[in-house]
C-alpha cells in the first residue's frame, strides 16, 4: 500500500489567518456542494464549501490545495476539542449528515445553496453537557426500516460513564395543553420560580350574551405537571386587565403579583337595555410563596390511595387599593417601586417594609388613557390611546431631602391608538397600535427638542395586540448580517435583544429583526426590483397576493419608512426558478452592483462572467441565512 500527495497548510487552503491545532476532520457533500469540516482543539468548528465536480477531479487523480468558495466560517461549539461521527454504521458513511460533540452534541446536515444546518441536540439527561465521545450503533438497514429518521449512540462522557442516546434527526415541535377551564387573557411567567400565572375569564354555565357578566380570576399553573397550584378569584363584575410580577430582593427577598382591574356596574336603559359602564378599578398585590404542606392527590379512585406530590405554590392576598379608574398597566421600578396606570394618571407606588405597605410618592397625568407600561432603568415608556407613546423619567428621593419626581420629557410627533410599548434600547422604543401600525422612535440627540424622532415603521395590515422584544435562536451558522439593538444597560434582561415579536389579534406571530446597511439595502433594490417587472413575469403576480403589496405601498397614507417586508425575500427564493431570479437581477443595475459589493469574497467581483447570476445567488445566501432565524 502506497500513499503521496502534496501536503498544504491548513490556513493557506482555508484562507485562516492563524494555524491552529486541529482534533479532527469531516467531508460531507450534497448533489452541488462539497463541505470541509474540521475540528479544532480549541472549540472551534471550521467549514468550507467547494464545488462537488472539483473535488471529484482531485479524488479521481490530481492532489494539491482544494478550492473552496470563499473564507472560511468559524463556528463557536463548545470548550473542548471538536469531534465527528458518522450518522449510521455502514461500509460509507453518510454524505449529508455528520454528528460533531464539543461536550454538547450538535447535528450538521449539508443545506442548500452551500449552507451548513447545524443544530443543537436537547434532552432531559444534564450529562449531554459533558459527551468525550461518540460511536454510532444504527445501520443504515435500521434507519431503513423503521421508516423514521433516527439514530442510536454509545456515547462516553468526561464523568466516567457510558450510555446509549438516541437522537431523531428531524425537527420536533411539543405542544403541551394546560386544562385551565376558562378563557385566559394575560399570561405571565414568573422569572424566579418559572410559574405560569394566567388571569382568565370564567363564564357562567347560564351566560348568554349580553345577559350573564363573567367573573375574573388568577391561576398559577406550573407548566412541568400543567397542574393548577393555586387560584383567587375577584368581585363580581371585575374583570383583569394589567398583571405583572414585582420581585424584591435584599436580606429577606419578597416575589409579589400584582394586579389591576376595571370594575362594571349594570344600568338598564329603555331604548338599549342592560348595559355596562366602567366606574373604577382596584389593584391587589398577592405574595407567591411555596406551600407548607404538599397536597395530596388520589392515585386510584378503586384502591382509595393517596401520594403526596410537590408542594408547589399558593398565594396569599397581601395589599389592595380602590382606584377611580381602570388600573389598565402595571410594572415594577427597581426593588422599591411600583408604576401604575389608573386611567390618565401614572402613579408611582414605594414599598414600606417597616409599615409594610404602599405609599403614593408622585405621579403625572397625561392627555389620553394609558394603555401599557415598560421600564427601563429609570425611563418610563407609557403606550396612550391618542398620543402614541410618551417618555417619562423617574428622580428617586435625594440625600438632602428633595423627594421622588415623576417628569414627561418627551412625547411622539403623531397619533396612533397604541397597544403596547417597549423599550428596544435606553434611547430607542418600539410601538405597534390596535390597526397594526409599527413603529420605532427615538430621544432627540438635542435635549432642548420635546418631540421624539420618528425611526422608521410599517403597516402590517392586521390588528395588533401585543408587543415583545426577543432574542434570536440560531443555528451555529448565525447570519452575520444581525445587528443587535444596542444601548440597554448590561443589568437589563434584554441588553442582547435582537428582533420584535408582534402578535395579532387573529393569532398570527410577526418577527422584525435589524440587520446591517448592506443587507437592507440590498433587500430593499431586490424589493423594489420585483414590483417594477413586466406584469407577464412569474415575479410579478406574486407581488400581489396575500397583500404583499398594500404592505410594501403603505395604507391610508402610511407609508413604511426603514422596514424591508420579508416577504418578498421569501418569495424570491422559494417560488422562482434560477432563470426567473436572474432576470429580476438583471432588470436592476443598482441591485446586481450592491449584491456584488455587499459579499466580500473574491470569488464574486463585477468582472466575472455573469455577474447576474453570481448576484443572485449571493442574494439567496443573505435570504437563506435570514429565514433560518428563530425566536425565543
Amino acid at each position: 500500500m502506497q500513499a503521496s500527495g502534496k501536503q498544504e497548510d491548513l490556513g493557506d487552503c482555508m484562507d485562516i489567518d492563524t494555524n491552529p491545532v486541529v482534533s479532527d476532520i469531516y467531508v460531507l457533500y450534497s448533489s452541488t456542494s462539497l463541505y470541509i469540516l474540521v475540528g479544532l482543539r480549541d472549540g472551534r468548528m471550521v467549514w468550507s464549501a467547494s464545488d462537488v465536480r472539483l473535488f471529484a477531479g482531485m479524488v479521481n487523480g490530481t492532489h494539491g490545495a482544494l478550492p473552496l468558495f470563499g473564507e472560511a466560517t468559524f463556528v463557536e461549539v463548545g470548550k473542548v476539542p471538536v469531534s465527528f461521527a458518522s450518522t449510521t454504521l455502514q461500509l460509507q458513511p453518510s454524505a449529508h449528515t455528520v454528528f460533531m460533540c464539543s461536550g454538547l452534541p450538535y447535528m450538521i446536515k449539508a443545506g442548500r445553496l452551500s449552507q451548513l444546518e447545524i443544530t443543537p441536540c436537547t434532552g432531559e439527561s444534564n450529562d449531554l453537557e459533558s459527551i468525550h465521545c461518540i460511536v454510532p450503533l444504527t445501520t443504515s438497514a435500521d434507519t431503513e426500516s423503521t421508516g423514521c429518521e433516527a439514530g442510536r449512540f454509545l456515547a462516553t462522557f468526561s464523568t466516567g460513564g457510558a450510555s446509549v442516546l438516541e437522537v431523531e434527526f428531524q425537527a420536533r415541535c411539543s405542544i403541551c395543553p394546560y386544562p385551565v377551564d376558562s378563557e385566559p387573557r394575560r399570561v405571565v411567567v414568573d422569572p424566579d420560580t418559572g410559574m405560569l400565572l394566567v388571569a382568565s375569564v370564567v363564564r357562567p354555565q347560564d351566560a348568554t350574551d349580553g345577559v350573564a357578566f363573567s367573573t375574573s380570576c388568577l391561576k398559577v399553573i406550573d407548566p412541568g405537571t400543567g397542574s393548577i397550584c393555586a387560584e383567587v378569584r375577584f368581585q363580581p363584575f371585575e374583570l383583569v386587565c394589567s398583571l405583572a410580577t414585582w420581585h424584591i430582593r435584599g436580606l429577606k427577598s419578597y416575589r409579589y403579583v400584582c394586579v389591576g382591574t376595571t370594575q362594571f356596574s349594570e344600568q338598564t336603559d329603555g331604548q338599549s337595555g342592560l348595559t355596562r359602564q366602567a366606574v373604577g378599578g382596584r389593584l391587589v398585590i398577592y405574595n407567591l410563596k411555596p406551600r407548607r404542606k404538599p397536597r395530596k392527590t388520589q392515585l386510584s379512585p378503586d384502591a382509595g390511595q393517596n401520594m403526596l406530590v410537590d408542594p408547589g405554590f399558593e398565594l396569599k392576598y397581601v395589599w389592595e387599593s380602590d382606584r377611580n379608574g381602570p388600573v389598565s398597566a402595571l410594572s415594577s421600578l427597581g426593588d422599591s417601586y411600583l408604576v401604575v396606570a389608573v386611567s390618565t394618571t401614572i402613579l408611582v407606588l414605594k414599598l414600606d417594609i417597616v409599615q409594610r405597605q404602599l405609599i403614593e410618592c408622585c405621579e403625572c397625568s397625561l392627555r389620553f388613557a394609558a394603555t401599557s407600561i415598560d421600564v427601563c432603568g429609570t425611563n418610563i415608556v407609557v403606550g396612550s390611546k391618542r398620543e402614541a407613546v410618551n417618555l417619562l423619567r423617574f428622580t428617586p428621593a435625594q440625600s438632602d431631602g428633595t423627594s421622588e419626581r415623576l417628569d414627561l420629557v418627551h412625547s411622539a410627533r403623531f397619533g396612533a391608538n397604541t397597544a403596547d410599548a417597549r423599550f428596544l434600547a435606553s434611547d430607542l422604543v418600539a410601538g405597534v397600535d390596535h390597526n397594526g401600525f409599527l413603529f420605532v422612535v427615538g430621544v432627540p440627540g438635542d435635549s432642548v427638542e420635546f418631540a421624539l424622532d420618528f425611526v422608521l415603521g410599517m403597516h402590517l395590515g392586521i390588528p395588533c395586540s401585543r408587543l415583545q422584544v426577543g432574542r434570536l435562536v440560531r443555528r451555529l451558522d448565525d447570519c452575520a448580517h444581525i445587528v443587535p439593538w444596542s444601548g440597554m444597560p448590561s443589568m437589563s434582561s434584554r441588553s442582547q435583544a435582537e428582533c420584535l415579536v408582534v402578535g395579532a389579534v387573529s393569532g398570527a406571530v410577526w418577527t422584525l429583526a435589524r440587520i446591517s446597511r448592506d443587507a437592507f439595502e440590498v433587500l430593499g433594490c431586490l424589493e423594489q426590483a420585483m414590483m417594477d417587472m413586466p406584469p407577464l413575469h412569474p415575479a410579478r403576480p406574486l407581488v400581489t397576493k396575500n397583500d404583499t403589496l398594500n404592505r410594501a405601498r403603505g395604507r391610508n397614507s402610511v407609508k413604511p419608512v426603514g422596514v424591508i417586508d420579508g416577504t418578498f425575500s421569501t418569495l424570491f427564493v422559494d417560488h422562482l426558478t434560477d432563470a426567473e431570479r436572474i432576470d429580476v437581477v438583471r432588470s436592476s443595475p443598482e441591485l446586481m452592483q450592491k449584491a456584488l459589493t455587499m459579499s466580500r469574497s473574491d470569488t464574486f467581483t463585477l468582472d466575472s462572467p455573469d455577474p447576474g447570476a453570481q448576484a443572485a445567488t449571493i442574494i439567496v445566501h443573505l435570504i437563506s441565512a435570514l429565514n433560518r432565524l428563530s425566536v425565543c
